[in-house]
């Protein structure tokens, strides 16, 4: 019997939940444009939940993690991606 990785089931619930939130941000038209920056596999299992809605204003994808990056490095990747 395979062990339960708490990490992994942690992280999918995560990765939903934000999905859920820019489906109803998008739904509310709260954002025209979309940017997605995520680690590899959250933004992985983020693209299995994204909404039509969602995926109609995604306009790019950064599969990496900023989440340590200095405010400026994080507009410079951006900008440059």
């Amino acid at each position: 019997m395979e062990q339960t990785d708490f990490h992994a089931l942690e992280e999918a619930r995560f990765a939903a939940e934000a999905a859920d939130l820019l489906k109803r941000r998008a739904l509310a038209h709260d954002y025209e444009k979309l940017i997605v920056v995520a680690p590899p596999a959250a933004l992985g299992e983020m693209r299995k939940h994204y909404h039509k809605e969602v995926q109609d204003r995604l306009v790019g994808e950064i599969a990496k993690d900023l989440s340590n990056h200095p405010v400026p490095e994080i507009e410079r990747i951006i900008a440059t991606s």
